[in-house]
């Protein structure tokens, strides 16, 4: 999944509309539901972050997996936009590495 900022933003609220739409019609019994399917996207994003090498490059989300994935839990509707137009810049070979880090193909 490669994405620009600007589409990483629009899927991130159309899930969040998506999941209040779905409290609206079924109650709070979709909440539970919902956390689970965002806790699992921030655990994809956790793991992706050491495959595409993200603490190598310089963003304020490049941090250690359990780090990524406990703040991307707790702020998911900003922490996965943000992650993905990072993996975006990562993937497209755009994203500056860190001062010292070498240039790893992803």
């Amino acid at each position: 999944m490669i994405m620009k900022t600007r589409d990483a933003i629009l899927l991130t609220i159309a899930i969040w509309i998506l999941e209040s739409l779905f409290a609206i019609r079924f109650g709070n019994a979709v909440v539970p539901v919902a956390i689970f399917l965002n806790a699992g996207m921030a655990l994809w994003a956790a793991i992706d972050s050491t495959k595409i090498h993200l603490r190598l490059y310089r963003s304020g989300i490049a941090c250690h997996p359990v780090v990524l994935f406990i703040g991307i839990t707790c702020l998911w509707i900003i922490g996965f936009p943000w992650y993905l137009s990072v993996r975006y810049k990562i993937k497209t070979g755009t994203a500056i590495l860190k001062d010292g880090a070498t240039n790893v193909a992803a």
